[in-house]
């Protein structure tokens, strides 16, 4: 395993930075945990290792190797991916309403539950928002 050293990395969701200035340096075959709330970036971060996800900013290295343009594919690393049931043609309102839809709930009651299961989530502001356009914390909480 390489040395991952991470250098002032950056991260925004609709001009909402998820990750600012990380730094971080991962020794050569060492276990190492990432640990935090939910939706403060955790994934991502995996992701942005693994390739799979963009960086705005900063740079990531494998041993002294810059990674930051260089396929997933060649990035020798393995991940497991998180798997969620939201379907991902749906906004996350539409994902949220698909189960009381399937149900045939009254089109009130089924507006008023949405809502109300979107505040307790606090996901309101992400609501007309497609799973692709979540954080991965984002979309734990669809």
């Amino acid at each position: 395993m390489s040395e991952i050293k991470i250098i002032n990395a950056k991260k925004i969701y609709h001009d909402v930075p998820v990750i600012e200035n990380l730094n971080i340096t991962i020794p050569k075959g060492s276990l190492f945990t990432l640990l935090g709330p939910s939706g403060c970036g955790k994934t991502t971060l995996l992701r942005m290792i693994a390739g799979f996800n963009s960086i705005e900013g900063g740079e990531f290295y494998f041993d002294d190797k810059k990674i930051n343009n260089m396929e997933p594919s060649k990035r020798n690393i393995g991940m497991v991916f998180q798997n969620y049931a939201i379907f991902p043609h749906l906004t996350v309102r539409d994902n949220v309403a698909f189960g009381l839809k399937q149900k045939k709930v009254p089109k009130e009651e089924l507006i008023q539950q949405t809502n109300k299961y979107l505040e307790l989530m606090q996901i309101v502001q992400y609501a007309d928002r497609k799973p692709d356009k979540l954080s991965g914390g984002q979309q734990q909480r669809v």
